[in-house]
C-alpha cells in the first residue's frame, strides 16, 4: 500500500513507475496488491522514490529466500524452518505447535492413561519443535531475519 500511495502522491502510472524502476508493470501491481517483493525490487524502488529502503521493509513484506544469506543456510536449518523466512511467524509457530501438542498428549487419551506409545510420540515432537526452535535460534544468531 505504500508503494501506491507514493506513487499516487508523485502523480505517476504504474507504467511510469515500472519504467522508472526497472521493472515489470506486473512487478509494481503485485506490490501494490500487498505481495511479497524481493530485496532488489525495494533497492530499484527505494531509489526511484529516494527514500531509505528500511522505509519501504517496514511496510512491504519482503521475501528474500535468492538471497546469499538464505543460501548458505545450512541444510538442517533449512528444514527446520519448514520454509518460513519471517522471524514473526516462525516463533508463533512453535509457540503453537508447543501448545497443540502439550494439548494432544494431555487430553489425546479423553481419560484413557497416558500409553507408553503416547510418551514416545511426545518425545519424537518435542525433538523436532526443538530442532525447529534451534534452526530459528541459529538463523538469530547470524542475523538473517
Amino acid at each position: 500500500m505504500i508503494v501506491k500511495k507514493l506513487r499516487e502522491k508523485k502523480h505517476w502510472s504504474q507504467e511510469q513507475l515500472a519504467n522508472m524502476a526497472g521493472l515489470s508493470l506486473r512487478t509494481i501491481q503485485r506490490v501494490e496488491a500487498g505481495n511479497p517483493a524481493s530485496k532488489e525490487t525495494l533497492k530499484s524502488l527505494a531509489s526511484v522514490f529516494e527514500i531509505d529502503i528500511s522505509e519501504l521493509t517496514k511496510r512491504v513484506k519482503m521475501i528474500d529466500i535468492k538471497s546469499e544469506d538464505w543460501q548458505s543456510v545450512p541444510l538442517w536449518v533449512s528444514v527446520g524452518l519448514l520454509g518460513f523466512k519471517e522471524r514473526t511467524e516462525t516463533i508463533l509457530s512453535i509457540a503453537l505447535l508447543l501448545l497443540c501438542g502439550l494439548a494432544f498428549f494431555l487430553y489425546g487419551g479423553w481419560g484413557e492413561p497416558i500409553s507408553m506409545q503416547a510418551v514416545l510420540w511426545f518425545g519424537v515432537y518435542l525433538l523436532a519443535v526443538g530442532w525447529f526452535a534451534a534452526a530459528v535460534r541459529w538463523a538469530d544468531t547470524k542475523g538473517l531475519w
